[in-house]
């Protein structure tokens, strides 16, 4: 139990701890570069191993429970954050514990749990209205209504959200630009762009630009044309953010497509695709007014296919046709080329055309600029869009292609999900590199047991191998004892045809054998063959590499309790080493041998 002393006190800190005091400060800026450093799992062991008790020291432990929840925030991991503010102390004084309803209520929205959210947020409103005249309540109680309203969009029950929107305009009619932008959005998906038209009129912030100019298009009385003009020439303006510009692109896209230009909407659309970043946490005004999805690109290429289908009278079923057309376009005028297999990719019935027609078409997308990543966007499935994966659809060798854009932007998730889906090097590569490289990727993707079964085919098969592919091989195997897998690394290393290898090699195949062992705490087995490794050119060899695995040898056997080998090997290090340091280490390594001998007499009489 806290003294009354330490619970005024901690009541005062915890009132002020938004305020982030000062203290510890260097532990805290540890955290924060942690976090920042994309570090957010050793963060999490940190705060959960160093966090100060709450009785011991109450200023401290708020402010790594600030960090906690930070780091929460930052991993999304919106469950945690809720459970933990659900059990704060009973101590809590009254404004942090309001402070922490309004973070449930974002973080229940965030998880479009919108019931959750709004039964929190009623609860901020109603349970403190009997203090209107705090100070707190007062600044507070918009930021809470805004949050309703938010709540309300986010499960797109647009008929409340307007009604609270109205609600709060008549309390607070002199709004913000950001608070403008939001009842833009309510007024557009309300269906009255001319009113959200007139409130962005004036407007100079970009992103209310934006929303001026689709809100313009969806009134259809400005021509699209000039709106594509305008847009697309604020799009191409590089000194605006990346999620600007790619507002612009998308509503040059739109209304290219009103007049029906798919030529330049589908041009604008790629480059607002190009511009998405998956990473990034779309505003509520993003997801519903400029939200982006690579199907919609699909279908505008679908629609531009099946219009120059139209035009050139190709019917329905005659694929050969189809086919035929769009071959001669490749060269001359590829755009209307991919229209037309993108537009038989659905129009055919026949499974083997539908393949090709994807094949071709993501040849020639790939030869474009950003074409890997089109199509990526296009042919692979996202988190928020797994059932539209056709990643089978994707020629074999640009599936290697994307392989190693993948690897090269550290994108081992990707990378292994389209290793799996390729069973055949790219043309003119070695294939037990390739094998190995498949099997690494997956590893490092935590499919351990799949790349282990391609480690074992690949030994299998394998009745020798050159010295390059086995330093290769070993490199693999050093991930497999990284994560643990010590015993299949080991069964690896012995399945090495070292056939005709030179003695080093096989001296450090033997030496991270040990290695293995020793994690496997089997340490006689460990002396052993780092002896083995030390010994296997010349039994009395003494060079640094020998030297090296004999001192682990004696070390493992000590771990053994085999103390009398041990002390004839570090006795044995101890005459040829010329070291003074080493000659310490060595001395101090046979003193203990000898007070560990001592007391296991001791212990035994």
């Amino acid at each position: 139990m806290l003294s009354a002393r330490m619970l005024g006190r901690f009541v005062l800190l915890m009132t002020i701890a938004l305020t982030q005091a000062p203290a510890q400060a260097s532990e805290i800026r540890e955290l924060e570069l942690l976090i920042q450093s994309g570090a957010s799992n050793l963060a999490l062991q940190v705060l959960d191993r160093e966090q100060p008790g709450l009785a011991d020291n109450p200023e401290h432990w708020l402010q790594w429970e600030n960090q906690r929840i930070k780091l929460y925030q930052h991993t999304k991991n919106w469950d945690g954050l809720i459970k933990r503010l659900r059990t704060l102390p009973s101590w809590v004084p009254h404004s942090y514990r309001v402070k922490a309803l309004e973070t449930i209520a974002r973080a229940q929205i965030e998880k479009k749990d919108t019931r959750a959210a709004l039964q929190t947020l009623r609860q901020l409103i109603w349970d403190h209205s009997t203090g209107k005249e705090d100070i707190h309540y007062q600044k507070f109680l918009p930021v809470w209504r805004q949050l309703v309203i938010q709540a309300y969009l986010v499960a797109e029950n647009i008929t409340d959200a307007e009604l609270a929107m109205l609600r709060f305009q008549q309390d607070y009619p002199n709004p913000l630009g950001a608070w403008k932008r939001a009842r833009a959005t309510v007024l557009i998906r309300s269906g009255k762009p001319e009113d959200a038209q007139l409130l962005m009129k004036g407007e100079t912030h970009m992103h209310s630009r934006t929303i001026y100019y689709l809100a313009q298009l969806l009134t259809q009385k400005t021509k699209p044309k000039a709106i594509w003009k305008r847009t697309r020439k604020l799009a191409h303006n590089k000194k605006f953010a990346d999620s600007t510009r790619r507002q612009f692109w998308l509503v040059a896209s739109r209304a290219a497509r009103q007049v029906g230009d798919y030529a330049s909407a589908i041009r604008a659309l790629k480059q607002a695709v190009v511009l998405v970043d998956d990473k990034e946490v779309l505003t509520q005004r993003e997801r519903l007014l400029f939200a982006i999805n690579s199907d919609d690109l699909w279908t505008l290429y679908k629609e531009y296919g099946n219009k120059l289908g139209n035009q050139w009278q190709l019917l329905t079923g005659q694929d050969e046709a189809w086919f035929t057309k769009a071959s001669n376009l490749v060269d001359k005028k590829p755009l209307q080329a991919m229209a037309l297999f993108a537009a038989m990719t659905t129009e055919t019935s026949r499974a083997r055309t539908r393949k090709l027609a994807h094949e071709l078409f993501a040849s020639l997308l790939a030869k474009e600029k950003h074409g890997l990543l089109l199509v990526k966007k296009l042919y692979l499935a996202t988190a928020d869009n797994k059932q539209n994966d056709r990643t089978v659809y994707i020629p074999e060798d640009l599936r290697h292609r994307l392989i190693d854009d993948a690897l090269s932007h550290s994108d081992i998730n990707t990378a292994s999900r389209l290793v799996q889906t390729v069973t055949e090097p790219p043309k003119g590569a070695n294939v037990l590199f390739w094998k190995m490289r498949r099997a690494r990727i997956m590893i490092l993707a935590g499919q351990v047991d799949d790349g282990i079964k391609v480690l074992e085919k690949l030994l299998a098969d394998a009745s020798t191998m050159p010295a390059d592919q086995i330093d290769r091989l070993i490199q693999v195997l050093f991930d497999l004892q990284t994560v643990g897998r010590h015993k299949e690394a080991i069964n690896l290393f012995s399945s090495i045809p070292l056939e005709g290898q030179r003695g080093q090699l096989r001296r450090e195949i033997l030496y991270w054998t040990a290695d293995s062992y020793k994690e496997l705490k089997q340490y006689h087995q460990a002396g052993r063959y780092y002896l083995l490794s030390a010994g296997l050119l010349d039994s009395k060899a003494m060079d640094p590499w020998a030297q090296t695995a004999r001192y682990h040898a004696a070390d493992a056997l000590v771990s053994a309790g085999d103390y009398e080998d041990a002390g004839r090997i570090y006795e044995g290090l101890l005459k040829v080493t010329q070291e003074p340091g080493r000659k310490v280490v060595l001395k101090n390594k046979i003193q203990q041998i000898w007070l560990q001998s001592n007391q296991r007499r001791q212990d035994k009489i």
